[in-house]
């Protein structure tokens, strides 16, 4: 699972350093995509009877998943080039959207836990949402050791408030 792991965050921290494209975005979150649906069978106990359901559901998700990832992969950049130029209205026009991207995340799951109770049962669904959430916290962690703070960044800049 380490492995694995470490697979997904290598993907995002080459985003970190350089500005991707649509396409760059897309085959970041394809990847993290393929490595997250790897880590969810091994961490989800499913029985074969909903096995058909729960990766037909699961696709979906990560389907729907890969905007709110993508609209993110361009958030953090568009954080990182506003450091430069940073006052009152960027900082909090970054936060509402930064608030925004989590609640639609935090909505996409939901959405998923319940059609995944209804379709299944909700120790699987439960077992989906543990899962997600363990990677998503992953790689938000990782990410963000990879990024300074704005603070930071003033600090190893030498920029002056």
């Amino acid at each position: 699972m380490r492995n694995l792991l470490l697979v997904v965050f290598s993907a995002f921290s080459v985003m970190t350093y350089a500005q991707t494209t649509d396409a760059e975005a897309e085959a970041i979150v394809n990847l993290l995509g393929v490595q997250k649906k790897e880590a969810v069978a091994k961490l989800v106990a499913i029985k074969q009877k909903d096995s058909a359901v729960f990766w037909k559901l699961y696709d979906e998700y990560q389907k729907k998943s890969a905007v709110v990832a993508k609209s993110r992969i361009h958030l953090y950049e568009k954080t990182a080039m506003s450091y430069g130029s940073m006052n009152p209205k960027i900082a909090d026009s970054l936060a509402h959207v930064f608030f925004d991207n989590r609640i639609g995340q935090e909505k996409t799951l939901q959405e998923y836990y319940q059609k995944i109770k209804s379709a299944t049962n909700a120790v699987t669904a439960f077992e989906f949402y543990q899962a997600e959430v363990y990677i998503l916290t992953q790689v938000r962690a990782h990410i963000m050791q990879q990024i300074p703070t704005y603070s930071e960044f003033k600090k190893l800049t030498g920029m002056k408030d």
